[in-house]
């Protein structure tokens, strides 16, 4: 993921393709599939989005997306979804092997420094 157009593109579409963090519209992701998602918050009415975490599956994003949904291990995140719960919405960039995915991730968060990941956060840690 080292190419920088290619990652342009990707941090485009991901900021694009959003979807609200539902229930119902992570259900009808495909299953089996890994990938990378983000977790957005609304900020104004301009459009724009703050990126509120950046994860990876190497299995199934569909059920990652659903483990937050229900109860986020990350006390950060999880204070996010409960204060904000109606304007978080979520993005996924399906990937094709382990390798790709966590690089994919590792380089968002980079770029993005979501204020609730806490890996490659050291302020978090």
């Amino acid at each position: 993921m080292s190419d920088p157009v290619t990652l342009y593109v990707l941090q485009y579409q991901l900021k694009r393709n959003l979807r609200p963090f539902t229930r119902e519209e992570i259900q009808q992701l495909p299953t089996g599939r890994s990938g990378v998602y983000v977790l957005w918050r609304k900020t104004g009415t301009e459009g724009r989005n703050e990126c509120l975490y950046v994860g990876e599956s190497t299995t199934c994003v569909r059920r990652r997306l659903l483990q937050h949904h229900s109860n986020a291990q990350n006390d950060g995140l999880h204070s996010q979804l409960r204060m904000f719960g109606r304007i978080i919405q979520f993005s996924v960039e399906f990937t094709e092997d382990a390798q790709e995915t966590v690089a994919l991730e590792t380089e968002l968060i980079r770029e993005w420094k979501p204020k609730t990941n806490l890996k490659m956060n050291p302020d978090k840690s």
